[in-house]
């Protein structure tokens, strides 16, 4: 069944659903809860496994970038800032992946049905309780997931592009240094084309 984010719980008629009924249901709902909360955890394993892989290179490119500034060409200068800035936003972005997240438990501690004279309901009426809770509780952990998830894609799209747009900017500012290269280039490539 495909879910529904705008449920109206006063215009269910409980009567309808027995102990059966909302004990399925509420069964369903953790289970959702908790196929949500694996996602999270895969999420988090992918961007601590980035930022271990990403951390290092990052280092030693700003390490090399600072020992050699002074014997270091334009190009290659233009393409290490390139690189340490995009490094720099992916670090950036598995570190928002990785802030704490307060997710919600499928479990209610003993004051949430001592209070309130919850406790003195039937097991049905419990059950109702807490299916609308899990509701509440599946949107809000599905938002963060999504936002978590679309973080993780920028980052990876970030990691998987740095090595070329960093080659590209090192072969502008080439270009733009060498500009005798770029003639020759285009004299030959008219020959050879012609």
């Amino acid at each position: 069944m495909k879910p529904q984010n705008n449920i109206d719980f006063d215009k269910i008629d409980w009567s309808k659903i027995g102990k059966k009924k909302a004990k399925f249901i509420y069964n369903e709902a953790i289970a959702r809860l908790d196929f949500i909360h694996k996602g999270n955890e895969d999420i988090t394993n992918k961007a601590t496994n980035m930022l271990s892989f990403s951390m290092p290179i990052l280092t030693a490119l700003t390490g090399y970038f600072i020992f050699k500034l002074e014997n270091i060409s334009i190009p290659f200068l233009a393409m290490s800032i390139c690189a340490i800035i995009l490094l720099f936003a992916i670090l950036v972005l598995l570190l928002l992946i990785l802030l704490p997240k307060a997710f919600n438990s499928a479990q209610g501690g003993p004051s949430a049905y001592l209070t309130e004279d919850c406790y003195l309901g039937s097991m049905t009426e419990i059950l109702q309780g807490n299916i609308q809770i899990l509701h509440q509780c599946i949107d809000e952990d599905h938002k963060a997931q999504d936002a978590r998830a679309k973080l993780l894609k920028a980052a990876i799209v970030l990691f998987t592009g740095f090595p070329i747009i960093s080659a590209l900017v090192w072969l502008e500012a080439f270009l733009i240094t060498k500009p005798d290269f770029l003639y020759c280039c285009c004299f030959s490539c008219y020959f050879w084309l012609r």
